[in-house]
């Protein structure tokens, strides 16, 4: 059966609360700790700043020039013989200046900000589907890491409780001090064993703190219902499925984006080419011909020996680069679906074939066995070492195939831009 953990949205405040509450021990549900990291991951904030920053590019770029006024007024007046004369006999002059865009000057640079806002979206887009990908992962190892350590955990107690009556057996002369010697040494080893899987959760632990933004005092604790995969999980669909969500995943529309960026700016340098007008108007108060002299004008740049060669010529290129990168896009998505998709369908044979071999009710029945038989002495000690060592083996091996599942299950989803597989 899929199990299918309906998305429950935490608020700040109540997140919060939960931290304060549980205090150095943090206990997280997958959809917690998606909240965490959409509220407060530190790299999603960088990249929606970046967006709102785009935002106000397009609001610049729609802006027109702003007219350039200009005011003159003689320094000494020959008629009166007066400095700065400011009155009516004074000669001032009062012009104005506005730029007029011509050849789709302006919207070219309105169409390049649009462009790349949508670029920027599309790269607050692709770095939600890693990210979330990354925390997906890091939580169900986080699990298993967990679980695996009360693997350890319960041989261990076992054990120990075992080494304890057979301490007093040999006290008594009833057991040889080999045989204690030898169970301590296996001790040793499990708790050797343990310690390296607690480094693992630590570097875990430390990870989901990144992504979620949590105090460094805090250890998560991850809460977790694995099931199955759906056995009738129809595998063509999701291929078709899989097809059809490439081009629609957010690096490959990233790609796409920057292409019409370049394709944009080429636009734009080619419109840079085409002259500057500007309008222009001018009162002379006291002119040389009449007084009140009023003029209306426009000047024209030739674009003669400047053309904007290199910048189209650059724009071009740019076109060049961003198409070569869009197929890459294209065929890395290609590629990382069906590996996906193999890497899937070879967890799930995996995982069937180990659930049609292995009883772990069995098993841990016979863990309780084998402690009593050898309290009895039934079996000898070489047996019941090596059936120590090979429980563990078997514990840890099939919680690694099952955690493989759902690690190949969420590269399926980040491969596909999309959430295919749910649990």
């Amino acid at each position: 059966m899929v199990f299918c953990g309906k998305k429950i949205i935490v608020s700040g405040w109540m997140l919060c609360a939960a931290l304060a509450i549980h205090g150095q021990t943090v206990e997280l549900t997958l959809q917690e700790a998606d909240s965490l990291f959409e509220a407060r991951n530190l790299e999603v904030a960088a990249r929606r700043y970046n967006v709102s920053a785009s935002e106000a590019r397009i609001l610049q770029a729609r802006l027109r020039a702003n007219p350039v006024i200009s005011f003159q007024e003689n320094v000494y007046n020959k008629l009166n013989k007066r400095w700065f004369d400011f009155g009516p006999q004074s000669e001032q002059t009062v012009g104005i200046d506005q730029l007029i865009s011509i050849a789709g000057q302006h919207s070219s640079k309105v169409r390049e900000a649009k462009a790349g806002h949508e670029a920027d979206l599309h790269a607050l887009e692709d770095v939600l589907r890693q990210l979330r990908g990354d925390l997906h992962k890091t939580f169900v190892s986080l699990y298993y890491a967990q679980h695996n350590m009360k693997i350890y955990q319960n041989e261990i107690i076992s054990l120990r409780s075992m080494l304890s009556a057979l301490t007093v057996q040999q006290e008594k002369g009833n057991i040889s001090q080999i045989e204690t010697a030898r169970l301590q040494a296996l001790l040793l080893s499990l708790r050797q064993e343990q310690d390296q899987a607690a480094d693992n959760v630590v570097d875990l632990e430390a990870h989901l703190r990144v992504l979620t933004a949590m105090d460094e005092k805090m250890h998560p604790v991850a809460l977790f219902s694995p099931s199955s995969i759906n056995d009738d999980i129809d595998i063509d669909q999701i291929k078709k499925q899989l097809l059809d969500s490439i081009s629609g995943r957010a690096d490959v529309k990233l790609a796409y984006a920057n292409k019409q960026v370049a394709e944009a700016q080429l636009r734009a340098e080619r419109a840079a080419a085409y002259p500057e007008i500007h309008l222009t108007g001018q009162y002379d108060r006291n002119a040389g011909y009449f007084p009140n002299f009023f003029t209306i004008g426009a000047t024209l740049s030739i674009p003669l020996f400047n053309q904007n060669q290199g910048n189209i010529r650059a724009a071009k290129t740019m076109i060049a680069e961003s198409e070569a990168a869009y197929a890459n896009a294209l065929s890395k998505a290609q590629n990382e679906v069906a590996v996906a998709c193999d890497g899937f369908i070879r967890s799930l044979a995996l995982e069937k074939a180990v659930a049609d071999d292995f009883d772990k009710q069995n098993v841990e029945k016979l863990f309780t066995s084998v402690n009593d038989n050898y309290r009895k002495r039934n079996i000898s000690l070489l047996e019941f070492v090596d059936f120590y060592k090979t429980y563990k083996d078997v514990m840890l091996q099939a919680s690694s195939v099952k955690e493989q599942v759902f690690l190949s299950a969420e590269d399926l989803n980040t491969a596909a831009g999309q959430e295919l597989i749910k649990y």
